[in-house]
């Protein structure tokens, strides 16, 4: 049975940095029933977009609320933080970033 978090690897294609919402490009999550599609996500609690642009390749996890919505509670931005974004080896399994 799926639970209320998961992870997906993807890539930025808008944001809106005045109602804290990021449209993704996702492959599949782990840990909740999603497969890939293009999506757009609100932000959990005070999440900020401030490291993150169109076209980035980003790791992020979500969690469903009570009225059944993903919002993304963590979001990494691999361009710019590299090995320092959790689970490299979902993304680049036989070639890290070199950051």
């Amino acid at each position: 049975m799926p639970g209320d978090t998961g992870r997906a690897t993807g890539r930025i294609t808008s944001l809106d940095r005045d109602d804290g919402r990021v449209t993704i490009d996702h492959g599949p999550f782990e840990g909740i029933a999603m497969g890939a599609m293009t999506m757009s996500f609100a932000l959990m609690g005070d999440l900020e977009l401030t490291d993150l642009s169109e076209g980035d390749d980003v790791i992020f996890q979500v969690k469903r609320g009570r009225d059944g919505s993903h919002r993304i509670m963590e979001i990494c931005s691999i361009p710019a933080n590299g090995r320092d974004c959790p689970d490299q080896e979902t993304v680049y399994p036989h070639n890290p970033p070199d950051q």
